[in-house]
């Protein structure tokens, strides 16, 4: 697990660590952003029902690639990386935030977070500071890996594993253990959607080769492959999870 300094230096040269895996080639705020557009919109397809005239407050934000898509909602953000908080503040009507404890006295509909939830060392206590600036009907929205993942629980691969889990990710979460986290927060659970964002062309890939980045020649061949993504989404074995809750009081 990484240390506080190691923790902060980190996040604060996120940009390094996605050019590092191989998501953008070069160190630019504008091609990370453009990468992001496409993986916001999928994002956005899912969760829409929870943005419509909302205050709105995404953790761990990026370059505001999925705030960029409501409409009609007050958009604040929270994010480490001062270049991509900078980039940002285009999409913005409300305010920017470079750390959660800056942020007082204010009150939002949803407080939201993509794929953020398990870098936390200490759910609860951060659970409790987004709840206190929830209003009363609020909600906590975020999207995680899922430890149910195929790739873990069914195929069981060892080198899928050592890409998961990284000392940037001292959880990694399914919904029983996100049931016990939340109430342990007096949040209770309000929905949960099981996503699968990659289709049978990467398993196959991982399966093969043994690394990420997928393969031309296998997306070639599976590039329509709904029925087994809904397969993994019928028997909970997806990739990803989406949890929504909110205060207890509702």
């Amino acid at each position: 697990m990484m240390t506080d300094k190691e923790e902060s230096e980190f996040y604060r040269n996120y940009n390094r660590h996605v050019r590092e895996r191989g998501v953008i080639v070069q160190n630019s705020v504008e091609e990370y952003h453009e990468k992001s557009i496409k993986t916001a919109k999928e994002r956005y397809k899912i969760v829409k029902e929870f943005f419509s005239n909302k205050a709105v407050l995404e953790i761990g934000s990026s370059t505001g690639a999925f705030l960029s898509l409501l409409e009609n909602c007050e958009t604040n953000a929270c994010e480490l990386a001062k270049d991509n908080l900078e980039y940002s503040k285009k999409f913005l009507t409300g305010m920017g935030y470079e750390s959660l404890e800056e942020v007082n006295n204010s009150s939002f509909d949803v407080i939201c977070m993509f794929h953020v939830f398990e870098h936390i060392k200490n759910p609860i206590s951060f659970l409790n500071k987004c709840k206190s600036l929830l209003k009363h009907d609020g909600i906590i929205l975020i999207e995680v890996p899922h430890s149910g993942d195929a790739l873990l629980d069914l195929f069981n691969l060892s080198d899928y594993k050592d890409f998961l889990f990284q000392p940037m990710h001292p959880m990694v979460y399914n919904e029983k253990s996100l049931d016990q986290i939340f109430s342990q927060a007096n949040l209770h659970k309000q929905k949960v959607i099981y996503h699968q964002r990659y289709g049978l062309d990467n398993h196959l890939s991982w399966l093969i080769n043994r690394k990420p980045g997928g393969d031309d020649l296998l997306k070639k061949l599976f590039s329509s492959n709904a029925e087994y993504k809904d397969t993994l989404i019928r028997i909970k074995k997806t990739d990803t999870i989406y949890y929504i809750a909110g205060k207890d009081n509702v």
